[in-house]
């Protein structure tokens, strides 16, 4: 009776074993460690893990930002990555950097923010437009991210022809610093700077950089996916009336790299547990995160992402329905 009793214990932790499923593992690319979008992509992840962490298992990788990503997910190194939409939809289309090196089973998935692209200089630098940047050292972006490729694009409609100081976040701030670079671009978030360069302020003042209604004009003219905002003084706090471009940054993924069931657990994450993601980044917090991320797609939805939005009631427009799903 016992041995019966031992063997039947066996069976029923076989069974529960086999029974068991592990969550699928995805790896969810990002940007550099000191970035605001890399906190916001770990709070999202932290979200999506306790939501959902039956179906899924969110580890995040830190890299270079939107177009390492592409990269990456490109070779099969990460399952979706974050980065600007304007990036991704050069990328999707075969345009501007990856003319010839079309990307046609990129998929949005979400959308986190409408972030300030801050043009960032040192306030002794004696440079106070964009135009005066011409021959002085200066960071267009993180090496190897969206913000460096739409910075340097902007710089060349306007002919405008920095020295350019390619670094790492990390090292573009710490040049800033020391007073061997005048500044760089870095986006925020919503009408906030981003965390390195509130931390710069504290070394040394700061100017942000506005653009002329002529530079929008000619900018916008050659380059139709870039956005403009205008900001009234003390919006962007301690700082006066500017116009800066705007970056929509959300999450990507491949037709391919994630199935129909993995995204509606991960938008699941996203959506219905919103609050780590608000404390970390608050301007999440701003978002109407599934209507904004619909209106804000400049590319299709990953097909599990429009069965998940219209699961909850919204109606997807016949441009971000992808090709199979038609």
């Amino acid at each position: 009776m016992k041995m019966r009793n031992s063997l039947a214990a066996i069976c029923a932790v076989f069974m529960v074993a086999g029974g068991a499923h592990a969550a699928d593992r995805i790896a969810y690319g990002t940007s550099a460690i000191k970035s605001v979008h890399y906190t916001y992509a770990a709070s999202a992840a932290g979200a999506i893990n306790e939501k959902s962490g039956d179906k899924v298992d969110i580890t995040v990788i830190s890299t270079g930002g939107a177009v390492d990503n592409l990269k990456r997910i490109g070779q099969g190194q990460i399952n979706m990555g974050l980065g600007t939409y304007e990036i991704v939809y050069q990328a999707y289309k075969g345009i501007g950097k990856f003319e010839g090196n079309a990307m046609p089973k990129l998929r949005a998935l979400w959308v986190h923010t409408s972030a300030l692209m801050a043009w960032v200089v040192r306030e002794d630098s004696g440079i106070k437009t964009v135009a005066e940047l011409a021959g002085k050292k200066f960071t267009p972006g993180q090496r190897g991210s969206g913000t460096e490729q739409l910075a340097i694009q902007m710089l060349e409609v306007i002919n405008v022809k920095p020295e350019f100081y390619r670094a790492s976040l990390a090292d573009a701030v710490a040049a800033v610093k020391d007073n061997r670079s005048n500044g760089y671009v870095k986006a925020g978030g919503t009408g906030v700077l981003d965390g390195s360069t509130l931390e710069l302020m504290a070394f040394t003042p700061i100017r942000l950089l506005n653009f002329t209604d002529d530079e929008v004009a000619k900018i916008k003219e050659n380059l139709a996916y870039i956005n403009f905002q205008k900001y009234k003084d003390n919006e962007v706090e301690n700082f006066p009336a500017f116009t800066s471009p705007v970056q929509v940054v959300g999450q990507f993924a491949l037709t391919d790299s994630l199935t129909d069931d993995q995204v509606i657990a991960i938008l699941e994450g996203v959506v219905d547990n919103p609050g780590p993601q608000v404390a970390a980044f608050p301007s999440f917090g701003k978002l109407d995160v599934m209507q904004d991320s619909i209106n804000l797609s400049t590319i299709p939805l990953h097909s599990g992402a429009v069965k998940f939005y219209r699961s909850r009631g919204l109606e997807i427009p016949e441009r971000l329905i992808p090709p199979e799903m038609k």
